[in-house]
């Protein structure tokens, strides 16, 4: 019961404090209205940026499974991450109904990286080619109709988390076959911009 009234209070004050407000000024009214350290009261929520998990053109190949959305950010400063992680919860839940739409859910899609540097997706027993390449630590992805895309990627065992910024998620997702407009996805880019450093976009697992 503490628990689900804690991530209540959490939802009003990111509803009070609003998006545009610093990571800094969340902190100050998380420790007020908490009583706490404001990143200790929402901790473990989601993924700090690493590079020593960025992806290689060796461990991309084979084919991977949609599992969840994924949100990581790029500052591993405290109050940054205060901040970030109460968008974080809703950010993840927005994610997942805007690609439950499109069929992108648990076991109903997968990607096949090939050695060649070309990748099939496949959503609902439908089938789409596209390429890909490492490119300065970066996951470049190529698909029909979509402009080249340079994917950050954070490997995990068999867990890897492509993610992107908030200019350039929608391409993503259109590189998934999500293909929408922009509308759709204004609540998660709207919360992305309000934070520094927060990428958003989906978690594979190796098959």
């Amino acid at each position: 019961m503490k628990g689900m009234m804690m991530k209540a209070v959490m939802m009003m004050v990111m509803l009070m404090v609003g998006v545009s407000v610093q990571a800094q000024d969340i902190s100050d009214v998380l420790n007020s209205v908490l009583g706490g350290s404001g990143d200790d009261a929402v901790s473990n929520l989601t993924s700090i940026f690493s590079s020593k998990k960025q992806a290689t053109k060796e461990n991309v190949i084979g084919t991977w499974s949609y599992t969840e959305p994924a949100i990581v950010f790029t500052s591993d400063n405290i109050l940054a991450k205060a901040g970030s992680k109460i968008a974080a919860n809703k950010l993840e839940k927005k994610i997942q109904e805007y690609l439950t739409r499109y069929g992108i859910k648990p076991g109903a899609f997968t990607m096949t990286f090939n050695e060649d540097g070309t990748f099939t997706e496949t959503l609902n027993g439908k089938t789409a080619k596209g390429k890909w390449t490492v490119k300065d630590s970066k996951l470049m992805l190529t698909a029909a109709g979509v402009k080249s895309l340079a994917v950050t990627t954070q490997v995990s065992g068999k867990e890897m988390m492509f993610v992107t910024d908030a200019t350039k998620l929608l391409n993503l997702f259109k590189t998934f076959g999500a293909k929408s407009s922009s509308s759709q996805i204004r609540t998660i880019t709207s919360l992305m911009k309000s934070i520094n450093g927060m990428q958003a976009g989906v978690t594979m697992r190796k098959q």
